[in-house]
């Protein structure tokens, strides 16, 4: 099956041993803790109750803190959308964890937070001063003089430049003003208008006509020097910003004892957690979980300390396959493709793992996308130094680890279909003429060769499907459904082969008349199903179409007639059974849907083709030709790996989800966690 055999184990013991036994199970990493159902267990046992609210606000603060000090974090520890724990040392560990006053350092933060939106909101409205302002810092006079008089008003204004006339000859118009242009810019005139109290009405009205702006100063002074002022408050806080900053910087230096820290806590709530898990007497309590069977001597083995403890294990009943945790088991070749299998969904306990079965199609289908095999080689290099330069893990380590495999089958494929970074074997110079021989197959000139090759692959793999189911019905002793309604569609499908096989051999292969001409019913033979016409046509059939021939009809009478056995209703049953023959149509369908392969491979070929075109059309450049030329060959094949090898996945993905799985794969397992001493940001080693 490729998973792990599972057992479920209950731990009963001393309740004084109860918190020792978990913090000794978090330093095994082997089980898994899960609530107890209360109808397992007698009534003498109950609920543990744990207060959890001081952990859940020590780490609450914790994170605020890592969360504040990493704007200031020079190092970056992670990758970008696959995120690495910083690797630190147990002796450090517990330093950290007995030494640190965090609790200083995240009230020092919090003040310095506190006080950086503080000195930031008064820079924003010092900056916002400055800029209303900054046009009137040629007024003469201070702003505290423009208050009204007794018979004097004063008005400061912004007026289109273009009204500047129109606005004078109205002002004339009045007993006494004077305007003064303190400034001009953008196309608006910055004035000062000195007028009489009596001419206030008038003049609102010749305001509105010219669409005057009328300014009320908030700041008072002379606004040169309160420009002046404002200026150097601003910069005032921006050193004030500055040494919070840099304190900010000297404090981030202690950001990864916090981590450590908050991990710490992490794995105390987590332990508080599994111990309200737990049910208890007034001696004893109670613990459910799960393990995988290899690891049950260990368990055993790392609680022999504890006494009195009693350990009790059974096999998972087949009414708890949703319940019981999926661990996979496959060996190194398979075990990164199990990536595409937990994009889909972790098989149930009793169901067969996918994992070994899609893996050679899913790097050979991926392959087939990308086509180049100089494409495989960069792929190749590339996933392997993103496997040890960052030391990736977890899901990031399993998708490089699958494009590294996937590199060398797209080389392969390269070397078979003859195109190495969009290069043609037969466009090689002399010395590599022994790459020539290896060419089998060229997409761009043998389209429907390499089409018959994709749909076969789909066909292969589609079959796979089927037999799978039908050995999931074989272990689950299901004999007659393995038979009449699995193993009659491999036999029907393998005889529409066989009977086609001369027609596909023409249309894919390009046979001669002759082949075709040996299955053709002639002009004399008419549609009817008399005895010596079904002869006639007979007769003119190959062997082994004969027997494909036999195999259809003996496919198709098991499905029509038994697929609705369960049905007691005879029309019913036959109704069944002619839906279960019209899947052919949807199994026609899915052979198609693998053409994609054929496509997503032919666009890799051509995009390959266009960028070297383009590169040699560059070269020809003046002065700047062969840099040119060198950058549309590394950008253009680097752009064109990334783009198919994305939609390459994609696809490839989709044909195992939709095609494959839908033949005989459910899901909807959940994976084996043990509880274990692991964090949000270290490891310990």
């Amino acid at each position: 099956m490729a998973l792990y055999e599972m057992r479920k184990v209950h731990i009963i013991g001393d309740l004084s041993l109860r918190d020792s036994i978990i913090k000794r199970l978090g330093d095994l990493a082997l089980f898994q803790p899960r609530k107890i159902d209360e109808k397992t267990i007698t009534s003498s046992f109950k609920p543990t109750r744990m207060k959890t609210e001081e952990l859940e606000d020590k780490l609450s603060r914790l994170n605020w803190t890592i969360k504040y000090l990493d704007q200031f974090d020079e190092k970056k520890t992670s990758l970008g959308f696959f995120p690495g724990k910083t690797i630190i040392k147990e002796k450090d560990f517990s330093t950290w964890i007995e030494n640190l006053d965090w609790q200083k350092i995240h009230k020092k933060c919090e003040e310095f937070e506190e006080e950086t939106e503080i000195l930031g909101e008064e820079k924003n409205n010092l900056e916002e001063n400055y800029s209303l302002l900054s046009p009137w810092s040629q007024l003469p006079i201070s702003t505290e003089r423009l208050e009204e008089g007794k018979w004097v008003g004063y008005q400061l204004g912004i007026i289109r430049v273009e009204a500047k006339e129109p606005f004078r000859k109205e002002l004339d118009k009045l007993k006494a003003t004077h305007l003064n242009i303190i400034k001009e810019a953008a196309g608006n005139l910055f004035f000062l208008l000195i007028f009489l109290k009596e001419d206030g009405e008038r003049l609102e009205s010749i305001f509105q006509r010219l669409k005057v702006e009328k300014v009320q100063l908030k700041e008072f002074g002379v606004p040169g020097r309160k420009l002046k002022e404002i200026r150097q408050r601003i910069e005032g806080i921006e050193n004030q910003l500055g040494k919070i900053k840099e304190e900010s910087k000297r404090i981030c230096r202690e950001k990864i004892k916090l981590m450590a820290l908050c991990d710490h806590f992490y794995h105390l709530l987590r332990e508080k957690k599994v111990s309200a898990n737990t049910r208890s007497s007034p001696y004893t309590f109670l613990l459910e979980g799960w393990i995988r069977k290899v690891d049950l001597a260990k368990l055993k083995a790392g609680l022999k300390d504890f006494s009195p403890l009693e350990i009790v294990v059974r096999k998972p009943h087949q009414n708890e396959e949703s319940k019981v945790p999926i661990a996979l088991s496959n060996t190194s070749p398979f075990k990164p493709f199990e990536l595409v299998t937990n994009l889909y969904g972790l098989p149930r306990y009793f169901e067969i793992d996918p994992t070994p079965f899609l893996a050679p199609f899913f790097a050979i289908f991926l392959a087939i996308c990308l086509t180049d095999g100089g494409y495989g080689i960069i792929l190749s290099v590339i996933s392997y130094f993103m496997l040890k330069k960052f030391k990736v893990e977890g899901g990031a380590k399993k998708l490089f680890s699958m494009l590294f495999i996937a590199g060398f089958f797209t080389f392969g494929i390269g070397l078979i279909t003859g195109g190495v970074f969009g290069i043609e074997f037969t466009h090689l110079p002399a010395s590599l003429a022994f790459l020539k021989k290896l060419a089998l197959l060229n997409p761009m000139r043998n389209p429907m060769k390499f089409l018959a090759i994709c749909l076969g692959l789909g066909l292969i793999h589609l079959l796979l499907g089927i037999g799978l189911e039908l050995w999931e019905d074989l272990r689950r002793k299901d004999l007659v459904s393995a038979v009449l309604d699995h193993a009659s569609w491999i036999v029907l499908i393998l005889g529409i082969i066989l009977v086609a096989m001369p027609i596909l051999k023409g249309f894919f292969l390009g046979a001669s008349s002759g082949t075709t001409q040996e299955v053709s019913l002639g002009p004399n033979m008419g549609m009817s199903f008399s005895f010596q016409n079904i002869a006639r046509i007979w007769n003119t059939l190959p062997g082994y179409s004969r027997v494909g021939l036999i195999m259809l009809l003996w496919g198709a009478m098991a499905l029509f007639l038994f697929v609705g056995r369960k049905s007691k209703n005879l029309f019913i049953r036959l109704a069944k059974g002619g839906y279960e023959l019209y899947g052919i149509v949807q199994l026609f369908a899915d052979v198609l849907s693998y053409s994609r392969l054929l496509a997503l491979g032919l666009a890799t070929s051509v995009i390959a083709t266009v960028v070297n075109t383009i590169a040699v059309m560059s070269y020809s450049t003046p002065f700047i030709g062969p840099i040119l030329m060198v950058i549309i060959l590394i950008g253009g094949h680097l752009g064109n790996l990334v783009i198919n090898c994305l939609s390459g996945f994609i696809h490839t993905s989709r044909l195992q989800f939709v095609e494959f799985f839908g033949k005989f794969y459910q899901g909807g397992g959940k994976s084996f966690r043990p509880f274990q001493r692991e964090g949000k940001y270290v490891a310990i080693r």
